[in-house]
C-alpha cells in the first residue's frame, strides 16, 4: 500500500516505532457537520451523573461496576448524587447495582430523545474505563453533546490535546475528588462545555 491510516496518532506511533519507513498517517475519526447548540448552559440546574456504553462490550461493565463499588461511595459520602447508567443488554450483574437509597438508576437502553435529554440534564459525565483500545464513541458522543467529562486516561486515549478538554483520574481517590470538584463548581463546568 501506498499508504495506510490509522485512527489515532497512538496506533501511527507504534507503526512508526515498528518501522519508521512505513508510510502511515493518523486520520481523525470524529468528524461533526455542525456542533450543538441548544446545550443547557446552567449547569446549576444540573443533577447527577452519567455513563452510556452498552454491555455487550466488557470494558464497559467493568467500568460501571469499579466506579459503583470503588468511586461512587467517596463520592456519595460527600454528597447525594445520583448516578444513571445507561446502555443496551444490561447484565443481571449491573441490575444488581441499583438498591433502594443508593443513588444507581439502572436506566438501561434508552432511545436517542431520552439520551439527548440525560446529556442535558446530567451535570457530569463519568467514562471509568479501565481497559480497551482506540478512541472511544462514548467521550466523544459526550463532548459532543456539551458534556463534562471525568474519564481514565484510556478513556481519553487516541483523543489529542484531551487534557485540555478532558479531566483524567486513574486513581480511585483522585477519580472521585475530581467528580466532587467539577459537580460543586457549575460555573467551571459551563466553562468547560464551551471549550469542548
Amino acid at each position: 500500500a501506498a499508504v495506510s491510516y490509522y485512527p489515532s496518532y497512538i496506533e501511527r506511533d507504534a507503526i512508526k516505532e515498528i518501522d519508521p519507513s512505513i508510510h502511515v498517517k493518523d486520520i481523525t475519526a470524529y468528524v461533526f457537520d455542525e456542533f450543538k447548540t441548544d446545550i443547557q448552559e446552567d449547569f446549576a440546574k444540573r443533577e447527577g451523573l452519567l455513563f452510556v456504553g452498552g454491555f455487550g462490550h466488557p470494558p464497559n461493565a467493568d467500568a460501571v461496576l469499579w466506579f459503583v463499588k470503588e468511586i461512587f461511595p467517596l463520592i456519595r459520602k460527600e454528597r447525594e448524587i445520583n448516578f444513571y447508567i445507561v446502555g443496551s443488554k444490561v447484565t443481571e450483574e449491573i441490575k444488581a447495582l441499583e438498591q433502594p437509597g443508593n443513588g444507581v438508576v439502572v436506566k438501561g437502553f434508552v432511545s436517542d430523545e431520552e439520551l439527548e435529554e440525560l446529556y442535558r440534564k446530567c451535570r457530569v459525565v463519568v467514562v471509568p474505563l479501565r481497559y480497551g483500545a482506540g478512541i472511544k464513541g462514548k467521550v466523544l458522543e459526550a463532548m459532543y453533546n456539551g458534556a463534562v467529562v471525568v474519564t481514565t486516561s484510556i478513556g481519553a486515549e487516541g483523543i489529542k490535546d484531551s487534557g485540555e478538554v478532558l479531566t483524567v483520574r486513574d486513581e480511585v481517590a483522585e477519580f472521585a475528588q475530581a467528580v466532587l470538584e467539577l459537580y460543586g463548581d457549575p460555573d467551571r463546568c459551563r466553562f468547560i462545555s464551551g471549550e469542548t
